[in-house]
């Protein structure tokens, strides 16, 4: 697969059956597996995948958002996928700010606090309480992380509440990618002040 020089590039149904077809290549297979296991478990269809160019269990870096979102539309036919690579502002951001700061895809992977939808603005208790699981299980796959970069308060309260890493893992917070609040001028440096903090931690 080759790796897009573009926002949006799974607007193109090309490269989503691209990207589908590789969704049990090894550094992935176990993630995806797991949001099958969830699927199963809730009753929530075709949750967004991991994009298999991300390094998977490889990642040193794990983004967290907060619920589907995006490419979690109903709307959106076949697979739907955690990527920069998606058909919105929140992914396009994404895309041109680790490209500008240099972070490579390969050494990221991305979760959402909680990994179905939810039904309000924010995770309530009772649904933190049901994903935290998952997430757990999730971060067990992921033996050579070392950074993990909470975007929007959301997740920032979600993580904080499950407790979910030790002193070993290196935290960075910023903004959530996604509008309306990435059109401030605030946000959006905050959003790219967490960039520049996981490739610095990375060095």
């Amino acid at each position: 697969m080759d790796v897009p020089d573009q926002p949006r590039a799974l607007a193109q149904r090309r490269v989503r059956r691209e990207r589908a077809a590789a969704l049990e290549m090894s550094h992935v297979r176990e993630l995806n597996h797991l949001i099958s296991r969830i699927e199963a478990d809730t009753g929530f269809a075709n949750l967004p995948c991991i994009d298999p160019l991300f390094g998977g269990v490889a990642a040193e870096v794990l983004f967290v958002l907060k619920a589907p979102e995006g490419d979690a539309n109903p709307a959106i036919t076949g697979k739907r996928f955690l990527s920069w690579d998606n058909d919105d502002v929140g992914a396009e951001n994404f895309f041109r700010t680790c490209a500008e700061y240099g972070l490579d895809r390969r050494r990221c992977t991305a979760w959402n606090a909680c990994p179905f939808p939810i039904e309000g603005d924010s995770p309530s208790r009772s649904e933190l309480s049901r994903a935290e699981p998952y997430t757990r299980r999730m971060l067990g796959l992921l033996p050579r992380l070392r950074v993990v970069v909470l975007l929007g308060r959301p997740a920032q309260h979600a993580w904080q509440r499950m407790s979910l890493t030790g002193a070993d893992i290196h935290l960075a917070h910023g903004a959530s990618p996604s509008p309306p609040g990435i059109n401030h001028p605030r946000n959006r440096g905050s959003f790219e002040a967490a960039i520049r903090t996981a490739v610095r931690l990375l060095d």
